[in-house]
């Protein structure tokens, strides 16, 4: 069986070198309808529509009552938005077939594109009359794509779901109903459906991959890890499934799994720099930091300007406390992406272990200038501060965080600056205020300011707020 593929594999890439050298040279050529099928096969999977349509067009020069060539032009017309002159290659394939269902659903997508939805719909209206299984099926696809094109996604959802009750072998619908499912928001609806043609078909990968999504989006991930895992046990090239399966993986945590998953797409996939950057990501979270750097440096090789990946280089090296290696990554990070608040508070966090307090000062400034909403980096410059006995500041920086960002972390943070000023009265009467705001919030106060776990009157006061439930 191998060994028909391999040869069949040939004849196409002979066939293939054959047209173009006889194209270039403009010599008279005729090939049988097999040759010319394989062609435009061949140049459709290469994304080259126009070599496509350039051999539909031969072969009907050499085959003219052929309708499955008109098809095919018109087809290949509609990708490339060429509507009006799709329809009238469906006028003369209608000469010849005038029954022939896919005429009429062809004709039905040309008027779609054309702002002629309701002609589309009346068309197909008519062609249900006495249809039914596959053929009802696939009626009923072209009608889901008039309602994709019209934005009536509800519609969609709904012709889809009775083309696959038709049939539900139709590949095409399936493939079309992640995106009608994820725009009406009916994961929990298609997962009945989903089972039902699973139970027709075992072996439907394209349902077990949708299921998985729908699982995923209701939060029960691992029905939605097994979902993936069968799309692409059964279906050995599906990339999709793989990526999904081993990114939810990854968001979940399990890192080693994930990490199974990104090897798998790397050994039977083309590697890019995403699949590297995640592998990177997964050594990295398992704290090998040796291997996760090798990947990062893989990746830069496709990517060389991702700032996202020697960024991930200067956490591997400051998780070894390599800070001078860390800063020069983070430096380039910043270099190619220089919005990007982590970047500059990473690079302030390194600045800190170098003893460098006022370039450290100047980069937790331009994180906060970046997000002045989010507390997470008011409370790492505040924090730095104290560390370098610089409390008052850090006071200052923490009521200026206040005028953009939200949260009682900063109440918590002005405690800890105010017990370190000695200011100890009003700190506690400020920590009553924020344990009646937010009790969860109090580890600020110890992350800040790490002795105050060992004082009674504040452990105290805290153990007064404590909800009973917790």
């Amino acid at each position: 069986m191998r060994h028909n593929t391999d040869d069949n594999n040939q004849w196409i890439q002979d066939l293939v070198a054959e047209y173009e050298l006889i194209s270039k040279t403009g010599s008279t050529f005729f090939f049988d309808e097999k040759a010319y099928a394989q062609l435009i096969t061949y140049y459709e999977k290469e994304e080259q529509l126009d070599r496509a349509l350039e051999v539909a067009d031969h072969a009907l020069s050499h085959h003219g009552f052929s309708v499955d060539f008109y098809i095919k032009k018109a087809q290949l017309l509609i990708d490339l938005r060429r509507e009006y002159l799709a329809l009238d290659v469906l006028d003369q394939a209608a000469v010849f077939a005038p029954n022939e269902l896919e005429i009429t659903l062809l004709r039905a997508e040309a008027l779609t594109y054309i702002d002629r939805s309701e002609e589309a719909l009346d068309l197909l209206e008519t062609a249900k009359v006495n249809a039914e299984g596959e053929d009802l099926s696939d009626i009923l696809l072209v009608e889901a794509i008039v309602y994709e094109y019209e934005e009536e996604y509800e519609r969609m959802f709904y012709a889809l779901k009775a083309a696959l009750q038709e049939f539900p072998g139709n590949l095409e619908a399936l493939e079309r109903l992640w995106l009608a499912v994820d725009l009406t928001r009916k994961y929990e609806e298609s997962i009945p459906m989903l089972e039902e043609v699973i139970n027709n078909d075992p072996y439907a990968f394209l349902a077990w991959y949708n299921l998985g999504h729908a699982y995923a989006y209701l939060g029960h991930y691992e029905e939605a890890i097994d979902s993936y895992e069968y799309a692409f046990v059964i279906n050995e090239d599906f990339e999709f499934a793989y990526r999904d399966c081993a990114e939810l993986c990854f968001e979940l945590k399990q890192f080693n799994k994930a990490l199974k998953y990104y090897t798998e797409i790397l050994e039977n996939f083309e590697p890019d720099s995403e699949v590297l950057l995640c592998i990177g990501q997964c050594y990295q979270n398992l704290q090998n930091y040796l291997s996760a750097r090798d990947f990062y440096h893989r990746a830069l090789h496709f990517d060389p300007l991702n700032d996202e990946v020697h960024f991930h280089i200067g956490e591997c090296y400051a998780a070894e406390g390599k800070w001078r290696s860390a800063l020069k990554c983070y430096q380039k990070a910043i270099s190619i992406e220089d919005r990007q608040e982590d970047y500059f508070a990473a690079q302030a966090e390194a600045f800190m272990h170098l003893k460098e307090f006022d370039k450290a000062q100047e980069a937790f400034r331009q994180a906060t200038t970046l997000a002045p909403e989010s507390d997470r980096f008011w409370l790492q410059y505040a924090t730095f501060l104290l560390e370098i006995d610089h409390a008052q500041e850090a006071l200052y920086v923490l009521e200026e965080a206040e005028e953009s960002a939200a949260g009682a972390s900063l109440l918590y943070g002005r405690v800890a600056c105010l017990f370190s000023l000695g200011k100890r009265r009003e700190a506690m009467a400020l920590l009553g205020e924020a344990l009646e705001e937010e009790y969860e919030a109090h580890l600020t106060l110890f992350e800040m300011n790490p002795t105050l776990g060992l004082d009674p009157e504040v452990l105290g006061l805290i153990a007064a707020y404590k909800p009973l439930d917790s």
